[in-house]
């Protein structure tokens, strides 16, 4: 897996607007041309998650157009592993939870949360690393005291973590920060839970196009109030999905420093074998 370490929007762009992202982008050009109009089609690769060749299934749900008129796939979002069910996104995951969690081996009793509980990743993570401390949560709704059990799930709050000061070695939140009132308050809440030399591994959307942040809506006086039309995202619990508060912009970095986060990167990532196509990224940081 190639990763490119971006601390700021210069480094984004030279990357993404070099010699080495055209070549992909005609890679993955000439295969949504080859396919369009299909339903679905494969794309043979290796599953990391899995650690076995498959044919990874893709499909043009939330394809977006390209400047010449080409649906290119949600890449983020399909070339599905057949075996573990999980995204290109998700399997990337796994390769950087790995990568910690090793690292951890040497210490006593390693801890990790993860901001999911009902994924394939959250299910891989404790079959992978059975004597890794896992906690894992859901977020049941507003008024739900933070670690009460519902059915097995147990309930978190991004913003008000149960979690005594230093907690956990590694902190993992795959796409929660957009969906939360105040992401600031959340990155304190992560820092603050995270021991020293703790990692933090992060997933959600930004738009690279962006400096400064974009409020989507807003909670006041209880009630949700739009200042934007209302975006939604895929939610387990609710067929509804959840509402996108925030577009995040470069100001997102700032946002994790103020916060007490040491080093936060944005991490561009590409791999053709493992089924990583697109230009994706995650954040990372630590904590002093």
């Amino acid at each position: 897996m190639d990763v490119a370490c971006c601390r700021a929007r210069a480094d984004y762009f030279a990357l993404v607007n070099g010699p080495q992202f055209t070549v992909r982008w005609m890679l993955e050009s000439h295969l949504a041309t080859r396919h369009a109009g299909a339903a679905s089609f494969a794309v043979p690769g290796f599953c990391a998650a899995c650690a076995r060749a498959v044919d990874f299934a893709a499909d043009f749900a939330g394809a977006w157009q390209g400047p010449d008129g080409l649906l290119v796939p949600n890449w983020r979002e399909c070339l599905r592993c057949p075996q573990c069910g999980m995204s290109g996104r998700q399997r990337m995951t796994t390769e950087l939870v790995t990568d910690v969690v090793l690292a951890l081996a040497p210490a006593p009793e390693p801890r990790a949360y993860m901001m999911e509980a009902l994924s394939p990743l959250y299910a891989w993570t404790r079959r992978s690393f059975p004597w890794l401390a896992l906690v894992g949560s859901e977020y049941l709704g507003p008024g739900t005291a933070g670690g009460v059990v519902r059915k097995g799930i147990r309930h978190e709050d991004a913003e008000h973590l149960s979690f005594a000061d230093a907690s956990f070695d590694l902190v993992v939140s795959c796409d929660v920060f957009e969906h939360v009132d105040d992401p600031l308050r959340a990155f304190r809440e992560v820092a603050r839970v995270l021991r020293p030399g703790g990692r933090v591994v992060m997933t959600f959307p930004m738009d690279p196009h962006l400096d400064r942040d974009v409020r989507r809506a807003a909670i006041e006086g209880g009630t949700v109030r739009h200042h934007l039309p209302p975006v939604y995202h895929g939610n387990p619990l609710s067929p509804a999905g959840s509402l996108v508060f925030t577009d995040f912009g470069w100001q997102v970095l700032d946002h994790m420093r103020d916060a007490g986060l040491l080093d936060p990167t944005l991490n561009v990532y590409w791999s053709y074998e493992r089924g990583y196509l697109g230009i994706q990224f995650y954040f990372a940081a630590g904590r002093a």
